[in-house]
């Protein structure tokens, strides 16, 4: 009985070491994955400076950090992007949608890539494949992204059903509100444009753009 109890409680110990061990682990792969994120966010101010070298160094240290998060690559492919490396961003926006294929900031992120690219059917795709991600908080904004793709086609119809999507799942987009007015407008829907022209006027500063809109709208509509 002692050596089994003995035994017992060698086996408990070692048990208690393991989870110690992974626990500790696990907490310093959070602590890498927090401090890779926060120099990515270091990383695009930087950039939006165009302090150009210490943004890729932000950059690089969050890939150092964390290679297994596609925040990591995305970023780092933003930056190359910027800096006119088109290919080889690519080839790091690829690793973050490998890293994760169903994450819906993820896809969104690399259909922009694509719609800049001049890859508009690809970039719609991915787009609309970001919408399906029931844990995208920002569903709405894969819409209209796919609605701006679609105009650059151009495919008005699709870009219109886009951008209707984007109001369904919130109503407060404004790119989405003057860009179906437009639409509208073009297509002789001219009550429906006034309609999302109003929309669009109660929510954003008028431009120049919304006034000679209105201005076109009045003159079909005879105000």
């Amino acid at each position: 009985m002692f050596r089994i109890s003995r035994m017992l409680l060698i086996i408990g110990i070692m048990s208690c070491l393991a989870a110690c061990q992974t626990a500790q682990s696990s907490a310093e792969e959070e602590k890498k994955i927090t401090a890779a994120k926060i120099n990515d966010q270091l990383g695009i101010a930087y950039l939006e400076r165009h302090d150009i070298q210490r943004a890729k160094q932000k950059f690089l240290l969050a890939l150092d950090l964390a290679p297994n998060i596609p925040e990591s690559w995305y970023s780092m492919g933003y930056f190359l992007e910027s800096s006119g490396n088109r290919e080889q961003a690519k080839k790091y926006y690829l690793k973050s949608v490998e890293l994760a294929p169903e994450r819906g900031d993820v896809l969104n992120n690399y259909g922009t890539f694509l719609c800049r690219s001049g890859d508009y059917q690809g970039a719609v795709s991915h787009f609309l494949k970001a919408a399906q991600d029931p844990k995208y908080l920002d569903v709405a904004a894969a819409y209209e992204n796919a609605g701006l793709c679609s105009l650059k086609v151009p495919n008005n119809a699709q870009a219109l059903a886009y951008f209707e999507k984007a109001l369904a799942e919130d109503p407060g987009r404004s790119a989405s509100l003057i860009e179906l007015a437009e639409l509208n407008y073009k297509l002789g829907n001219y009550k429906k444009a006034r309609e999302h022209l109003n929309q669009y006027l109660k929510q954003a500063t008028p431009t120049m753009r919304s006034y000679l809109l209105e201005q076109k709208i009045d003159a079909k509509l005879g105000a």
